[in-house]
């Protein structure tokens, strides 16, 4: 009976080549994008699950309110590690790790500026797995001035020379909080570069024995610059830690507080809150809370791709569900005679079922195929590296046999079930009519496909027009033709000034400026007193910076002035920007002041409010500081340039030389500011991407099934098309007619996707605190796309139907 039901399903396979063309093309990509976007899913969710211990181990965030300051924050204090390891026995170790700046790495005549740096406590690899090539794990970070290399790094400073035992210089020797900084360090530890679904990304770890800032803060409880591990004892969960943790705040907070002038007990009565959580680390990645040692991805962009290959494959299914069920009358004679001789209906079912199993597994090699052509672009699309292997992991093959079973099974149930209805009676006597019988669900599943195809043609749109917005948007500054080259660790040290009216005397250099940040990179937050409101405090953000800040960024000022040398207590001074001003309720704040560790600084100009940042966030109170008054010490710096005029390559070509010339043998790096805001949102712009790419996969996925309705319609009413031109139709009127029983479903399917897109989309626009307005236009474009799409799609069958024969249409049957 098998081998029989097998010989049917290849023989209507053989006969009806066109739409068995379109079944199996139609399966394939939907099976294809399917496995594509599991592989991108599966490796978002899997970071850090290939650590030994990776259900055991915890990131402890701090959980704060201070002074109106709410949130979580994956930054915590040197002591905590130590305090939770040896008064929590639930806790069995706990480490910290501490991502430091941007560093020149020296070895011999080799010079490069490294960003991923970072201290580490010896007992590291004791928590996550990676692989030791050279070099003790247990002793390797536990002296001072060690450091353990990646495997790609040794390569790239030593070559194919043993790297254990080298020595190289890390930064520049200097004194932090008065204890010194040695930059010479011996190579420990060579191991396997980290896993590329890692939360946290390295390439040197340095001894945290090594840090004079981390030492020097080793009673704080308020400084939060380290990254704080624990691992817990087996059956011990996260929430008896958790409620064990306000003891050890009470215990050793206070002190901290106080030798920094603050009143801990103060902050907890007056609604604050000083608190640590744990947070699994298999969550970091795909968490709410920051990651200051690698990157993060989005959950909601997981199950939003997820959703996207459900419905590019479940479309592939109805292309399936609607031919078959059209072409339901060509098999109706079959089952009437089959019936008639006691088939019954269970067997009938199995054999439509074994047919669209043989055209899944038919479209299985070929979409592995696809998969195989198609996985470096969509590597590059979604920014990952991306493999296939069909037998690794084992599980793999036997997911795909099950997905392709799944997907036999799903487009096969309702014409096996609906085919096999079929009264025998009414078939052998001629009585049904072709193809009618299950109009309204194929009717319902082609508006179901549009509406799907409708939906992610607004979402292209709408995303396209979001980044349009925020690559144009006025950020309060021109960003063009800005140069920023990185001062790290002060590599200028006290020739910075020279340098910078160096670069000032060549034509074709605007303006020259130092400072401690520029957008989007690093600012300065701390607490500030105002004058006259006694204690009161706020937040506020903040650069070092000099007079030529603003001109070169053409920051306006909009009240009183900026730095300028013409006055000699520019120390004293500070430039506000206006949100800062209205969070004080000034009305007139020039000669107001404000107080940082106790000096006051007068404001002598307000100027205009810009984008520290990427557009997520609002604009935020802000001051920019003159370098001479040492307000605070950071160790970075950048020089900002701004430069004119053509020959872009001939410019940057001189500020490398005079760069070389004040800071010999150590690396030029520079950004220009547009394209570091741009790099800002790779997130949504690999999403539009994406959108584009699913978007037009949709819309040739329905294409590919209304061209096969299409076609079996024309050919059913292929008598009624020669009755209507010999009574003197013409071909326009029968194109529209063919066209317009498509065109209403394609209007109904709008009329269901704009809502949904709209609702979805707005949601989205929510993370944005700059965004676009949604306006009606984009809906009708994208429907009138979409229908101008499945026009052309049917009027090509309309039309040949329509200039057929006559006489040969009349003969038809």
């Amino acid at each position: 009976m098998f081998e029989n039901y097998l010989k049917t399903a290849v023989r209507n396979l053989l006969k009806h080549k066109l739409y068995s063309f379109i079944n199996i093309v139609g399966l394939a990509l939907g099976l294809a994008s399917t496995i594509l976007i599991f592989l991108w899913a599966h490796d978002e969710l899997n970071y850090d699950s290939y650590h030994k211990n990776a259900d055991k181990i915890y990131r402890i965030n701090w959980d704060f309110n201070w002074n109106g300051n709410e949130g979580i924050g994956s930054g915590t204090p040197p002591p905590l590690a130590e305090a939770i390891s040896r008064e929590i026995p639930e806790v069995e170790e706990a480490t910290r790790v501490r991502a430091v700046s941007k560093m020149v790495v020296r070895y011999g005549e080799h010079a490069f500026n490294e960003d991923k740096i970072f201290g580490a406590d010896p007992n590291l690899f004791d928590f996550f797995t990676f692989e030791i090539i050279s070099g003790n794990a247990e002793t390797a970070l536990s002296k001072p001035n060690s450091v353990v290399l990646t495997e790609s790094i040794a390569q790239k400073y030593f070559g194919d020379e043993p790297a254990l035992g080298k020595i190289i210089t890390i930064g520049e020797e200097k004194t932090d909080f008065r204890k010194k900084y040695d930059n010479v360090f011996e190579v420990t530890g060579v191991i396997k570069n980290p896993p590329r679904n890692s939360h946290f990304q390295f390439e040197m770890l340095t001894s945290m024995a090594s840090h004079p800032t981390v030492l020097f803060f080793d009673w704080s409880w308020i400084w939060m610059q380290v990254v704080t591990y624990a691992k817990l004892e087996p059956g011990a969960t996260p929430q008896v830690v958790e409620s064990k943790i306000p003891a050890l705040v009470e215990k050793y907070a206070p002190a901290a507080f106080e030798r920094v002038g603050f009143s801990y007990d103060e902050l907890i009565s007056s609604g604050g809150r000083w608190d640590f959580v744990l947070q699994p680390m298999t969550d970091i990645y795909l968490g709410d809370v920051s990651n200051r040692l690698g990157t993060k991805g989005n959950r909601v962009y997981v199950y939003l791709f997820l959703m996207i290959a459900a419905f590019v494959l479940f479309l592939a299914c109805i292309n399936f569900m609607n031919l078959t069920t059209a072409r339901s009358s060509q098999r109706a004679k079959e089952i009437g005679i089959r019936k008639t001789l006691g088939s019954a209906k269970r067997l009938l079912v199995g054999q439509f079922l074994l047919e669209s199993m043989v055209y899944s597994f038919l479209a299985l090699p070929l979409s592995l195929f696809m998969v195989e052509v198609f996985i470096r672009p969509f590597s590059q699309l979604s920014g990952k590296i991306l493999t296939f292997n069909l037998f690794d992991p084992w599980w793999l093959s036997v997911a795909l046999t099950g997905l392709t079973l799944f997907v036999g099974l799903l487009a096969g149930s309702y014409p096996g079930f609906y085919l096999s209805s079929f009264r025998p009676v009414e078939v052998l006597k001629g009585k049904m009519r072709a193809g009618h019988k299950g109009t309204r669900l194929r009717n319902g599943l082609v508006v179901f496909q549009f509406a799907i195809t409708i939906g992610l043609i607004v979402s292209t749109l709408l995303v396209r027009q979001q980044m349009d917005f925020l690559q144009n948007a006025d950020l309060g500054f021109s960003k063009e033709g800005v140069v920023i080259i990185f001062n790290e660790n002060n590599l200028l040290g006290s020739q910075a000034e020279a340098f910078k009216e160096k670069l000032k005397s060549h034509v074709g250099i605007v303006s020259a400026s130092i400072s401690t940040g520029v957008p989007p990179y690093s600012w300065f937050d701390d607490y500030y007193k105002i004058e006259g409101r006694g204690d009161e405090q706020f937040t506020l953000a903040s650069y070092l910076t000099d007079e030529n800040f603003c001109t070169t960024l053409d920051i306006q000022i909009v009240e009183g002035r900026g730095f300028s040398r013409d006055f000699s207590r520019e120390a004293e001074s500070v430039v506000l920007n206006e949100a800062a001003v209205r969070y004080l309720g000034w009305d007139d704040p020039i000669g107001k002041r404000i107080n940082y560790s106790g000096a006051n600084y007068t404001v002598i100009g307000v100027m205009k409010d810009f984008n520290l940042m990427a557009l997520y966030s609002p604009i935020r109170p802000f001051a920019l500081f003159h370098h001479s008054s040492k307000a605070y010490s950071i160790e970075n710096s950048y020089v900002v340039v701004r430069i004119q005029g053509n020959g872009v390559a001939e410019k940057l070509q001189l500020l490398e030389t005079e760069w070389q010339k004040f800071a010999p043998n150590t690396p030029f790096v520079y950004e220009f500011l547009d394209q570091s805001f741009q790099s800002q949102y790779v997130a949504e712009q690999r999403l539009g991407r994406v959108f584009t790419v699913f978007s037009l996969l949709t819309v040739f996925i329905a294409c590919i099934g209304l061209l096969g309705l299409a076609a079996f319609s024309a050919e059913q009413r292929t008598k009624e098309i020669g009755v209507r031109k010999v009574l003197g139709a013409s071909v326009s009127e029968l194109v529209l007619l063919l066209s317009k029983e498509f065109t209403k479903w394609v209007i109904l399917a709008n009329v269901i996707a704009w809502p949904i897109a709209y609702f979805a989309m707005n949601q989205w626009l929510q993370d944005f605190a700059y965004r676009i307005n949604i306006t009606w236009s984009t809906f009708v474009i994208s429907g009138v796309v979409a229908l101008a799409i499945a026009l052309i799609t049917v009027s090509a069958h309309a039309i040949r139907a329509a200039m057929a024969n006559p006489v040969q249409s009349l003969r038809y049957e």
